[in-house]
C-alpha cells in the first residue's frame, strides 16, 4: 500500500478543513472580529483557488465531490451564483444527493430564484424524505411565491408529523398572523 494520499483522501481532508474554517468565520463574525474574519476569508479564497485549478484533473466521484466542496466554500462566502453553478455540476454526477439538493436550494433562494428553488426542494423531499428543516424551507419558498395557503398546509403537516419541532410551530404562527 502506497503512503501517498489518494485524491479522495486529499479531498476529504480539505473538506474537514473547510468545515473548520466555516466555523471559524462564523465565530469571528459573532465576535465582530474583522481581522480574524479577514484571515479566514483569505484562507478560504486560497483553498478555492487550489480547488478550481484541480477541477480539470478530476473525474467521476472525485469531480462531483470537488464541485460539492466548491459550492460549500462559495456558500460560506455568500457567493451564491458560483455556489449554484458548482452544486449543479455536482448534481450532474449525483442527481439524487439530498445534501447537494438542499445546498442548491439555499443558493437559489438567496438569489430570489424561488420557482427553481421550489423545484429543487421538491426533489430533495422525493429523494430524502420530509424533515422539519426541509419542510420549513419548502414553506418559506411558497411564502416567497405568494402561495400562503399552500405554505400553511406544509407547516401544519410538519407540526403534525414532528410535534416537538418548535421552529415549525413558530413559523406557522407567524404565517397565520401574515394571513390575518
Amino acid at each position: 500500500m502506497s503512503s501517498e494520499k489518494t485524491i479522495k483522501d486529499q479531498l476529504l481532508q480539505e473538506s474537514e478543513t473547510l468545515v473548520d474554517l466555516s466555523d471559524e468565520l462564523e465565530e469571528a463574525i459573532k465576535k465582530n472580529d474583522q481581522n480574524a474574519a479577514d484571515e479566514v476569508i483569505h484562507q478560504l479564497d486560497a483553498m478555492g483557488s487550489v480547488l478550481v485549478k484541480r477541477l480539470d484533473k478530476l473525474e467521476g466521484d472525485d469531480l462531483a465531490y470537488a464541485n460539492f466542496m466548491l459550492g460549500s466554500l462559495c456558500t460560506t462566502l455568500r457567493m451564491w451564483p458560483q455556489a449554484e453553478e458548482s452544486y449543479k455540476k455536482a448534481l450532474d454526477h449525483w442527481p439524487d444527493h439530498v445534501g447537494i439538493l438542499n445546498e442548491l436550494f439555499l443558493s437559489l433562494y438567496e438569489q430570489d430564484k424561488y420557482k427553481e428553488a421550489e423545484d429543487i426542494i421538491k426533489r430533495s423531499i422525493e429523494y430524502g424524505g420530509e424533515t422539519p428543516d426541509v419542510l420549513q424551507n419548502f414553506a418559506a419558498v411558497l411564502v416567497k411565491l405568494d402561495r400562503l395557503e399552500e405554505a400553511k398546509v406544509v407547516l401544519f403537516n410538519c407540526t403534525a408529523k414532528f410535534p416537538d419541532d418548535e421552529e415549525s410551530k413558530t413559523m406557522l404562527e407567524v404565517l397565520d398572523k401574515m394571513m390575518n
